[in-house]
């Protein structure tokens, strides 16, 4: 979720932008069809026993965005039709208020340009042009989410945000057949699909904090759509995950159905991964337990394209989960942002048979990324979390994927191991025996402050890096997308660029 708007815009547009701000503030406090295509565009105490060997090869980075405002939140997904055909998506805080989208034809070199067109249409009421209108009917977007289908197809997922009451909210989702060069055009001819709609009643508005939150998609090897998302109730007792699926394409979505851990505190950050050959789908999510975010992680498992979900088995517990939400709650070390938690990132391994989850947590006084799986067979027993490669400095914001084809497993994360736990730089971490053993990497080639960047917030710059990055594995390259600091455009350093990296394991 995002707020504000190019310092650049028009005097007309400040009281948008301040309504958005308020609203998403606040909102944000209780969370921690026709497809006529234009527009271009708790075990066991955590150990710390794998090892850490540094790594070789050849790699790249380039900046994604490069304009003139900020974006965050960076998904990626790459197109198993075609391996040099990636997509990312943001937050945009350019001038259209929504999702950001750009697409490479070559493996990452190259993208299209996010001015003036690189956003999803049929989602905000506007373009990056003042003059011209946009095709959607809400006053903002954000959550950006992305996949690609089997057969090329490529999926983006996004909320609209409505700033006056009734306070609405849509999660949409948009396609592609060209790669991501351009998408569904939205308006009344060619509207984006319905995924979900949520009507606040006013109820959306203030420290009740009412709303849907922080989808993600995935799409199975049958083609089978899965978009989930936390339902936010709340001063209710009880915030449950949905998931929507999708069989005919993304044309429509089936009823959402609920996954709970019980009656307790919500359930969020969740994701859903499956295996190609049995289809069988896995969602990971956490839970407050007891208030606070992010003390119990759960998985539950869907033999049935979605329609039903067994129920949640507690396989893993924080110590001290990482929480970068200030005022309330920044518990590393250096100056203040808003930024990701601790929250389970799932990937599957068909070599093995076994489900893998990555997470962060706090430990011996730094974030630490840890590893821990189970054979599928036998989800109710799972291996020691094992922190990966350990450094005394903070390692925030993992991010996991699994090459199928050799069962490699490739994380990322912001890493400040690489300035005395001073600076962040993003650190590539692979292992090709299960995680016994990894090769570290630093992706980055300059290292930076968070707390001095971030996106516009009225008259002045609220610090916020997004709360997830985005990774993809082929057999002999690993890409990675991720928010960075780009030239600064006036007084304020509020351009935060999408930045990608790709290594060669």
């Amino acid at each position: 979720m995002h707020t504000s708007r190019p310092t650049s815009a028009l005097p007309a547009t400040e009281a948008r932008s301040l309504v958005r701000l308020a609203v998403t503030g606040l909102l944000a406090m209780s969370a921690a069809c026709s497809n006529e295509l234009v527009t271009d565009i708790s075990p066991a105490s955590p150990t710390s026993a794998t090892r850490s060997v540094s790594g070789g090869g050849s790699s790249f980075v380039v900046n994604v965005s490069n304009d003139t405002t900020s974006q965050n939140e960076t998904p990626l997904a790459v197109n198993p039709a075609n391996p040099q055909n990636l997509i990312t998506g943001a937050n945009d805080w350019n001038w259209n208020d929504g999702c950001a989208v750009n697409a490479s034809f070559d493996g990452g070199r190259t993208w299209t340009k996010t001015l003036p067109n690189g956003f999803i249409p049929g989602i905000s009421k506007y373009t990056n042009d003042p003059a011209v209108a946009g095709t959607g009917p809400y006053d903002y977007g954000g959550d950006p989410a992305v996949a690609f289908a089997p057969d090329g197809t490529a999926y983006f997922a996004c909320f609209g945000y409505q700033a006056a009451s009734p306070h609405g909210v849509a999660l949409l989702l948009s396609r592609s057949t060209d790669g991501g060069r351009t998408w569904t055009a939205g308006g009344t001819g060619a509207p984006l699909a319905l995924v979900t709609n949520f009507n606040g009643n006013g109820k959306a508005r203030g420290s009740t904090g009412q709303f849907p939150d922080h989808e993600t998609i995935h799409v199975a090897a049958d083609g089978t759509i899965y978009v989930t998302w936390a339902q936010f109730t709340g001063s209710s007792s009880h915030s449950p995950v949905y998931v929507a699926t999708s069989t005919n394409g993304g044309l429509s979505f089936s009823a959402p159905v609920a996954v709970t851990s019980g009656s307790i505190r919500n359930d969020q950050d969740q994701r859903i991964v499956t295996d190609p050959r049995s289809g069988t789908a896995y969602l990971t999510f956490d839970n407050s337990v007891q208030g606070g975010k992010g003390t119990a992680m759960f998985v539950s498992v869907s033999n049935d394209r979605g329609a039903t979900w067994s129920s949640p088995v507690r396989f893993g517990t924080f110590q001290n989960p990482v929480c970068l939400f200030p005022p309330s709650c920044f518990n590393i070390a250096g100056g203040q942002f808003r930024g990701p938690g601790s929250y389970p990132v799932p990937a599957f391994d068909p070599t093995r048979k076994r489900l893998y989850v990555a997470y962060t947590d706090i430990t011996g006084g730094f974030g630490q990324v840890f590893l821990t799986s189970a054979d599928v067979s036998q989800l109710g027993s799972w291996t020691t979390p094992q922190v990966v490669s350990p450094a005394p400095a903070d390692r925030i914001n993992v991010e996991m994927s699994i090459e199928p084809g050799s069962g490699r497993i490739d994380l990322m994360a912001n890493d400040r191991s690489w300035s005395g736990n001073t600076l962040f730089d993003i650190t590539y971490f692979g292992s090709a025996d299960g995680g016994a053993t990894w090769s570290t990497r630093r992706v980055t080639k300059t290292s930076w402050d968070p707390s001095q960047y971030g996106v516009p917030s009225g008259s002045t710059v609220r610090p916020f890096i997004g709360d997830y990055d985005g990774i993809v594995s082929l057999p002999s390259s690993v890409g990675m997308a991720w928010t960075g600091p780009g030239k600064t455009y006036g007084s304020l350093p509020t351009n935060l660029e999408i930045w990608f990296g790709s290594v060669t394991p």
